[in-house]
């Protein structure tokens, strides 16, 4: 009788212990520049578990190869980023299946940094409310690199809070931008951007007389 309780017991101590940690299962692959297809060392990977978001995360050896070991059972996104590289996020989720290793079937890649600038703001009536649906464009009407060329660079609508927003690649130039709505006069405003830099301006319309 002793005997049955003690292997009863035992039995159920495994089946706590195994409940409370649960199956767990690896996920293994590289990352490499998208550029020269060299591997990145020290890159930080990120595994979220889609359905708990837990995240884990671990760094990449001198071969650019990286390891999760002991990841509970599930579904996980998996993000990458390294220093001077823009970070990437994987859009297929990986499984994980306990006792065995995924391994990814391709590369990480990440991409050189690169620098933008950005222009953003809002647009107003005279009475200080926001216009949705303005139409702006963008010029490049002077830059002290001669390989720049000026014109037309993009257009946009603002959003139903006004606000509208311009990305472009980094560099010292004078920007031209134009809003046009109709049964308003068309509003321009250059504003002088350096590399990198974030501006934010506000664009007001009056109505045509």
């Amino acid at each position: 009788m002793v005997r049955v309780l003690f292997v009863l017991f035992f039995s159920l101590f495994n089946l706590a212990g195994f409940a409370q940690g649960g199956p767990t299962g690896i996920i293994a692959g590289r990352v490499e520049s998208r550029d020269d297809k060299k591997p990145i060392v020290g890159a930080k990977v990120k595994a979220t578990r889609s359905t708990t978001k837990e995240t884990f995360e671990v760094e990449t050896n001198e071969k650019g190869e990286f390891r999760f070991g002991e990841l509970p059972v599930g579904n996980y996104v998996l993000e990458a980023e390294a220093d001077r590289r823009n970070p990437t996020r994987l859009n297929v989720l990986q499984t994980v299946t306990a006792g065995k290793t995924t391994t990814l079937p391709k590369p990480i890649q990440l991409d050189a940094e690169r620098s933008f600038s950005i222009i953003s703001g809002a647009v107003f009536n005279a009475r200080g409310l926001s216009m949705a649906n303005v139409k702006l464009t963008i010029e490049r009407v002077s830059s002290p690199d001669s390989s720049l060329k000026k014109g037309k660079l993009g257009e946009t609508v603002s959003n139903q809070a006004g606000e509208f927003a311009f990305r472009f690649p980094g560099a010292d130039a004078v920007y031209r931008i134009t809003a046009t709505a109709r049964g308003y006069k068309p509003v321009t405003k250059d504003v002088d951007v350096q590399k990198d830099e974030k501006r934010n301006i506000a664009l007001q319309m009056t109505p045509e007389k």
